[in-house]
């Protein structure tokens, strides 16, 4: 049984005239067990009672109740920081609802379809050749002089177990090869030494095509990855991230150095690592991090902040989701433009420092944008395949 009062606190907000306070009742009212429920039985009900008063589009109507109904269990909320900040952030727990009202009360938000760009991964070997590498087929890495280095298989490629030694441009000196993964793509490698590496999208990876005895075990990265290290007291493996150096023994742990960030971050999922500018690890006069802890370097202040984290929300990319919370919408933007090689411009400076709580798994851009522009009422076209935010 639904209260009077909440009752027309829904209704208001179904409508788009809900205050502020009425959003924030709410949203606690969400809060409390069961409510989830009771929520989604009203709100189907009021949608069915508008839908027959209304007399559209049944073919319509039927496809997207369809498609909310395969989302069941994957709902997901959305709401800006501060709560008494918000215009509309309540929990969007019927995406084909919100998406049926803003269309009706906003209109149309553009004309133009939006199709995402489609790249491809490259790699680029030891003497500058590069060539692309097809997530959808396998392919024979070869060195210079022939010789097989690396199997690609899908969106995997391994170095591990592969004889390189009869390679002599390999047995004298390391031979490096640079992995770039485009937006809208992700990639893993598993090196020579059988340390497997996550490429999440817009990520640039260079590493050795076999590591030798006696030396550490580099890398250089630029983007985001998660590694499974394997473990090797004799050879530290050391990940060089701008000025950042991470060195591991065995561990598991997320890195996330992108151009644009003023800031690297190292989340430690499993084991040990020390951080510290170049030369610092090396004379163990670095900061080390604990399981379960984020590490996070400012580039410009050049100092390290350490906190507790919940690391399922960095690492959640590896599972196809993005996790954000307490996140400016600048960071979103750039996050989904990784995600769905999309670009975004956003012509809304004071909406690109507000702050939210999100979580997207398996929606597309447009269902994404259209979470956006019912929580937040912004309009968005669509121009020249580029999404712009008014």
């Amino acid at each position: 049984m639904i209260a009077p009062a909440t009752e027309k606190r829904i209704v208001k907000y179904l409508v788009n005239e809900a205050t502020a306070r009425d959003l924030d009742v709410l949203s606690n009212w969400m809060l409390v067990e069961g409510n989830t429920g009771i929520f989604n039985d009203f709100v189907r009900s009021h949608y069915e009672t508008t839908m027959a008063i209304n007399e559209p589009d049944t073919d319509r109507i039927k496809e997207i109740l369809k498609r909310r109904m395969r989302q069941d269990r994957k709902i997901f909320r959305l709401r800006k920081i501060p709560s008494w900040m918000k215009y509309a952030a309540v929990g969007l727990l019927f995406l084909a609802l919100g998406y049926f009202f803003h269309r009706n009360q906003v209109g149309d938000v553009g004309s133009e379809k939006l199709v995402p760009k489609h790249e491809v991964v490259t790699i680029t070997l030891n003497d500058g050749t590069v060539e692309t590498l097809d997530v959808n087929s396998s392919k024979k890495i070869k060195s210079p002089h022939g010789k097989v280095v690396g199997n690609q298989n899908g969106s995997k490629l391994t170095y591990h177990g592969i004889d390189t030694d009869g390679d002599i441009t390999n047995a004298e000196r390391l031979v490096y090869n640079t992995l770039e993964v485009p937006y809208g793509k992700r990639f893993d490698v598993v090196l020579s030494d059988g340390t497997h590496i996550f490429l999440n999208s817009g990520t640039t990876l260079r590493y050795p095509v076999k590591f030798l005895r006696g030396l550490d075990r580099n890398v250089y990265l630029s983007g985001e990855a998660y590694f499974d290290v394997k473990a090797d007291k004799d050879h530290p493996f050391i990940v060089h991230a701008d000025a950042l150096d991470i060195q591991v023994l065995g561990t598991r742990f997320n890195v996330s150095h992108y151009p644009e960030d003023t800031t690297v971050n190292t989340v430690l999922v499993e084991g040990a690592v020390e951080i510290g500018q170049a030369g610092v690890v090396e004379s163990g006069r670095g900061t080390l991090l604990a399981p379960g802890f984020k590490a996070e370097w400012r580039k410009a202040g050049n100092d390290i902040a350490v906190e507790n984290v919940d690391t399922d929300i960095y690492t959640a990319w590896l599972q196809g989701r993005l996790v954000f919370r307490n996140t400016p919408f600048r960071k979103i933007r750039q996050a989904l433009e990784r995600k769905y090689n999309v670009t975004i411009e956003n012509n809304n400076k004071e909406l690109d420092a507000q702050l939210f709580d999100a979580t997207f798994d398996i929606e597309t851009i447009e269902e994404v944008l259209e979470s956006f522009a019912t929580s937040y009422a912004i309009y968005y076209n669509i121009d020249n395949n580029k999404i712009i935010i008014e």
